[in-house]
């Protein structure tokens, strides 16, 4: 099993179950929030900045929800529309027991489109959602425009590279762990992630991943209740047994989240004057982009219609190089045929 599975698996083994709002708190972030129903009993978050233009439909990934765009939207809005989805099971989306299968996630995304009558949306993707996106491309071409996929568009079935890559990466210094203070509140806990990791992402966000405890401090890790986690954790188990999806039909982006060197691995609390530090990093870097271009390579065969680039940044691309990621949607819109 690769990398990108395991970490998203830990993401829901590894938190505490229970609701991921539990004291009154106002969104400042200038959406309409409503939920969409897309199957028996099941009823999906969805957020609208409004804005003109041609639609964009943004996709979070597994654990994040649809409040993790809140501060990058804005950027987008004077040029489209834009919405964003919870998918099932996160943050206020219904938590139906069934229903985790890729097909199932796709479909969901799609009864949004049509319940809405979104006319061919670009739908921009992260991480865990390119899975849900490559079945929109190969199974509903008609239905949208083209894919923006930000961190998303691997080869989850090749795993040649996990064990050099994964041992490379646990050689270097563990990021530091919050203090209580750092968990006294929202503001305290993303003061923090901004010293240690760059960017915080919307405090909405956060409030949507930690639990809240009634003083306001910081609890643990929100996720599903324990059976939805282990059906999640079963599909995405046997996607990587026979990992061969379909080619999708439609103009696609790939856009990786890549260092350009062995300094933009480089973090602040690695002692970046020891040899052995910047040789562990060097050996990173290398695996890092060797990764990157099998990945690539294996997206260049699998979209026909898809082309990929790179910036250097956090996997999660928007929030950690917004402007950068505002400039390839863009590109990519403006390359789309005119649609009728």
């Amino acid at each position: 099993m690769n990398r990108y599975v395991l970490s998203l698996l830990g993401v829901l083994l590894a938190a505490t179950s229970a609701s991921p709002q539990q004291i009154e708190w106002k969104d400042p972030s200038p959406h309409a929030a409503t939920l969409v129903t897309v199957d028996q009993d099941v009823r999906l978050e969805v957020l609208d900045w409004g804005g003109s233009g041609s639609t964009l439909i943004l996709l979070a990934g597994l654990g994040d929800t649809a409040h993790v765009f809140d501060d990058f939207v804005p950027a987008l809005i004077a040029r489209h529309r834009v919405l964003a989805i919870t998918r099932r099971a996160h943050g206020r989306s219904s938590a139906p027991p069934t229903g985790y299968g890729l097909t199932r996630l796709a479909d969901d995304v799609v009864g949004v489109i049509e319940t809405l009558g979104v006319t061919r949306p670009i739908v921009i993707g992260h991480s865990f959602a390119g899975e849900e996106m490559h079945i929109l491309g190969a199974r509903y071409p008609e239905k949208i425009a083209g894919l923006v996929y930000l961190d998303a568009a691997f080869n989850r079935g090749d795993d040649s590279d996990s064990a050099a890559y994964n041992a490379a990466a646990r050689s270097l210094p563990a990021p530091p762990r919050p203090s209580p203070g750092d968990l006294a509140s929202f503001t305290s806990l993303r003061a923090f992630l901004v010293r240690s990791q760059g960017a915080a992402g919307p405090e909405a966000h956060l409030r949507a991943r930690f639990l809240t405890n009634p003083d306001g401090s910081i609890g643990g890790q929100w996720a599903p209740d324990p059976p939805i986690r282990q059906a999640i954790s079963n599909e995405m188990a046997a996607l990587t047994k026979a990992y061969h999806p379909e080619p999708i039909r439609v103009p696609a982006l790939a856009v990786y989240a890549v260092p350009r060197s062995a300094t933009d691995l480089l973090r602040p609390w690695y002692a970046a004057d020891d040899p052995e530090t910047r040789g562990r990093i060097e050996k990173l870097y290398q695996l890092t982009r060797a990764r990157f271009e099998g990945h690539a390579n294996w997206f260049r065969t699998f979209a026909s219609q898809g082309r990929v680039t790179e910036i250097a940044g956090d996997h999660h691309l928007f929030l950690s190089n917004p402007s950068d990621v505002v400039q390839q949607i863009e590109g990519f819109v403006a390359s789309l045929p005119e649609r009728r």
